[in-house]
């Protein structure tokens, strides 16, 4: 992102969640796709990206469906566990997750 270190107290990443959605499909267009080599990386360089441009104590909120990757799957990719998460609803695959950025995170 265009934007210095330390700029916002509020980060919201709402990456895309399905992996080999197909370049054509109604929704990869829709939602967008992560390739499957790669998406590990891709994921965890974003939520990187997110905290670097986070205030001290700023709050990132990080939406994720686990229609292609579990939240578990996730957590072990980028490496911290939220402060709480919230599903969107009982049966949604859709959570909704809390971070602070640390001072372990500050670059």
């Amino acid at each position: 992102m265009d934007f210095p270190n330390d700029t916002f107290y509020l980060v919201v990443f709402d990456p895309p969640h399905l992996i080999g959605a197909g370049k054509n499909g109604y929704m990869a267009k829709k939602y967008g796709s992560l390739d499957r080599l790669t998406w590990r990386e891709d994921i965890r360089r974003g939520f990187t990206e997110c905290l670097r441009v986070l205030k001290p104590n700023g709050t990132l909120i990080f939406k994720w469906n686990e229609e292609s990757v579990r939240v578990s799957e996730l957590i072990d990719v980028i490496g911290v566990e939220p402060l709480f998460g919230h599903r969107t609803l009982q049966s949604s695959k859709t959570i909704w997750m809390a971070f602070m950025k640390t001072k372990e995170d500050f670059f």
